[in-house]
């Protein structure tokens, strides 16, 4: 069941860029600066930093594990970028716990309250959507590149990672 890993630069490079500039974009719309480019580039930016490490130092590294043990099929590739996105979030709900204070100090109750209170608002699901989107993407792209046009045809070896 040992595995190799194969995969696009092309799909690296493009799959997690997708999210954080329709981001840039609808902040960008949401609060219309003086310079909207300049805003769509800004807000692309700060997500990029994100959706990039999550890609290349969580995804990418899980991706291979599991292609280890199981083939990889477009449903698993993408829970698994949905539910690591979804892991992603904990630290940054963790900071917004730290500063959920009166006057930005200390928080009045535990975390785990503060989840259940604050945790599933819109700010958490964009989390687990932006690693669907980017999973689904990352398939997609390292698929084509892979020469591998049907998705019916050798299924599990369109990710970019390939049991051997």
């Amino acid at each position: 069941m040992k595995g190799t890993m194969r995969f696009s630069w092309k799909a690296l490079i493009l799959a997690p860029l997708a999210m954080p500039v329709i981001c840039g974009v609808l902040l960008e719309m949401a609060n219309p600066g003086k310079s909207p480019i300049f805003g769509i580039f800004f807000f692309a930016a700060l997500g990029s930093v994100v959706s990039y490490g999550a890609t290349v130092f969580l995804f990418l590294p899980t991706l291979f594990v599991v292609s280890r043990f199981t083939l990889l099929t477009s449903r698993l590739t993408c829970l698994m970028g949905a539910v690591l996105a979804a892991l992603a979030s904990l630290p940054v709900s963790w900071v917004c716990y730290l500063t959920s204070g009166a006057d930005s100090g200390p928080p009045e109750g535990s975390f785990l309250h503060y989840l259940r209170q604050n945790g599933f608002g819109w700010d958490f699901w964009a989390f687990p959507v932006a690693g669907l989107v980017t999973a689904m993407l990352y398939r997609f792209l390292a698929n084509r590149a892979s020469g591998n046009h049907d998705p019916r045809v050798v299924e599990g070896d369109v990710t970019g990672f390939k049991r051997g």
